[in-house]
């Protein structure tokens, strides 16, 4: 065998060798790991919170529970963009009447949720619910952000004198927070953004289609976002100053790619 001929197969030995080993290592890329600590707002672990990923369907499609410090594990996750991630110890949910009143609790949500990567989420929750969050980029004007959410304040629903369950109770009681009772901040990653302005709207929601107050917020365009970012987390902090309740939510935004 001449010089040539085994130069040759040497090359096609090394690149379809190279190809394997590539096409391997994308196969052990396919899934990717969702961690994190589970706390209330002064930081004390959750223990026995159920963490699930939703599909389009709100179907829980992974799921795990929070150990003793509030550490979680979902793993093996199928890369790709997951409807919400929902977070809350199942038995303090205000429906399942297991525990007393001050025990009761609402749960935590993230949206859109990008799982492309290792994720480490850190989720708060107490007796406010931030529902709904979504978050766009506005065009024409002022570069900017709105963020649309619907907190609900599970204290107000408590203190109906005729509280029996929140699903009866909330039909009489209006879970909307006022607007001058409304604290927020929004963060894009670790970065604070300024608010420019806090509307309130009315929403319709349930079977009764009965309102809500829902609000969408202003804020300036964060600093990290890039025309190449592939995403940035977004983060709504609430508090009902007129019952003392937080809670939190997040939103996975994704920039528009234009040509």
């Amino acid at each position: 065998m001449d010089t040539e001929k085994i130069l040759i197969l040497f090359i096609s030995f090394f690149f379809s060798g190279f190809i394997i080993v590539k096409a391997q290592g994308t196969t052990q890329r396919n899934t990717i790991t969702i961690s994190g600590k589970v706390t209330d707002f002064n930081g004390n672990p959750i223990d026995s919170s159920v963490v699930r990923l939703n599909n389009a369907r709100f179907e829980s499609i992974y799921e795990t529970y929070t150990d003793k410090e509030g550490n979680y594990k979902l793993e093996n996750v199928r890369k790709g963009n997951y409807k919400s991630m929902f977070v809350m110890r199942p038995k303090e949910y205000p429906r399942a009447n297991e525990v007393s009143k001050d025990k009761m609790r609402l749960e935590f949500w993230a949206w859109n949720v990008v799982a492309k990567e290792d994720l480490i989420i850190n989720p708060h929750y107490d007796k406010l619910e931030v529902y709904g969050t979504t978050v766009y980029e506005t065009f024409g004007g002022t570069s900017g952000f709105f963020i649309y959410f619907r907190p609900m304040s599970l204290k107000k629903v408590l203190a109906f004198s005729e509280f029996t369950d929140k699903s009866k109770s909330e039909k009489h009681v209006d879970v909307s927070i006022k607007p001058e009772n409304l604290r927020i901040k929004v963060y894009a990653g670790n970065e604070l953004l300024k608010t420019n302005s806090i509307q309130s709207i009315k929403e319709y929601t349930g079977e009764n289609n009965y309102p809500i107050t829902a609000y969408i917020v202003q804020v300036d365009k964060p600093k990290q976002i890039k025309d190449n970012s592939s995403f940035t987390i977004f983060r709504v902090e609430a508090e009902n100053t007129a019952f003392n309740e937080k809670g939190e939510s997040l939103f996975f935004y994704e920039p528009k790619i234009f040509e």
